[in-house]
């Protein structure tokens, strides 16, 4: 099969782009053909990929070389969607895989012949909480992505059915177990080191694990720290703070496995599917979370969300659980079913249907 990708504009570095960029790897070496089609202004992919890479620009010509126009700044959602539309229209497939809810549109309005399907990996409209105009406008058009008639594969079960979403099709996003997986080397026991990845979008939770870091300090004083990845600089001004830089899966997979406690405290869509969770599950580091599957009081511990003090209390509760390891072994066996290799043929199968 010929399969296409189009973004909006270009790759990124948050999980989802990973998701593809592994999923267009496995196909590839099943004997597909993968495109991807970016904006010519976009950046190159940070989570590698096999797949090749077409540049459209803001007229919908179509190259095999970036030419780094920028779109006018307050028309760029306009004139992306309508260049994406007329950039496909340009090309020949059997599958086109929107995967944004901004590349839903532009796909079902493309007269490229191919099957069109829409990989949902979040609901996208609750992310649009600013109230602005430029909010207000793309919430809508995320909103109306979901009833354009595309056939819908969800990331997560609860969005099976989650407003005006309706599918029957569900591929979890995959993992290297290659790569995340338990290291034999030593802790430093004479530290507690929490860690987090820092967001600075208020649904992602990281104040509340900021305020529940700065009463344990109290208790704990310099024995506890907070690795924040990815973290703003300025965060370093808190106390026992460090904000740790990486670069690619392996660098992730050694800072899940230099922690002794790993929380996750985002705020919506918590029966969906968070990479750290299944990440740090699958380096055998604790979890404490908000939820996200496969989460649950068996293999983590579970906090209500916008509680910093229940984060600081479930900290204590964790390190003197005597069940701790038999959690961890439970969560380590529980991600078993985010392997590349069954997530990718799972996607192949619904595009055969």
């Amino acid at each position: 099969m010929k399969i296409i990708i189009p973004l909006i504009g270009s790759f990124g570095k948050s999980g989802g782009y990973r998701v593809l960029s592994q999923l267009a790897n496995f196909w590839i070496k099943k004997g597909n053909e993968v495109t991807f089609l970016s904006h010519n202004n976009g950046e190159d992919p940070y989570f590698p990929t096999d797949a090749d890479i077409l540049y459209y620009d803001n007229s919908g010509n179509v190259t095999s070389e970036k030419k780094n126009i920028k779109p006018k700044s307050v028309l760029e959602f306009f004139i992306l969607n309508k260049a994406l539309k007329k950039a496909l229209d340009k090309l020949e497939a059997d599958i086109v895989l929107a995967n944004h809810s901004f590349t839903a549109d532009p796909v079902k309005k493309s007269i490229i012949k191919a099957k069109k399907f829409y990989y949902v990996q979040a609901y996208e409209p609750e992310y649009f909480y600013h109230k602005n105009l430029k909010n207000f406008i793309l919430k809508r058009a995320s909103e109306k992505s979901y009833k354009l008639g595309l056939n819908i594969i969800v990331n997560a079960s609860m969005y099976m059915d989650y407003k005006g979403i309706k599918t029957h099709r569900v591929v979890f996003p995959g993992l290297d177990l290659n790569v995340f997986k338990p290291l034999s080397k030593d802790k430093n026991d004479s530290k507690i080191i929490l860690g987090t990845i820092g967001r600075i979008e208020a649904y992602k939770g990281t104040s509340y694990i900021i305020d529940a870091f700065k009463e344990l300090r109290k208790v704990y004083g310099e024995k506890i720290e907070l690795h924040v990845a990815f973290g703003e600089k300025h965060l370093e001004d808190i106390d026992g703070i460090t904000v740790v830089t990486l670069q690619g899966d392996i660098e992730l997979a050694d800072y899940y496995n230099s922690l002794h406690v790993y929380i996750s405290a985002g705020t919506v869509q918590l029966d969906a599917i968070h990479y750290p969770v299944i990440e740090a599950m699958a380096c055998k580091t604790p979890v404490i979370t908000t939820g996200y599957y496969p989460s649950n009081k068996s293999n983590s511990w579970i906090v209500p969300i916008k509680d910093a003090y229940a984060i600081f209390k479930e900290v204590e509760n964790l390190l003197g659980d005597p069940d701790r390891i038999k959690k961890v072994e439970t969560g380590y066996m529980n991600i078993k079913e985010f392997d590349w290799e069954y997530i990718a043929k799972k996607m192949l199968k619904y595009f055969k249907e």
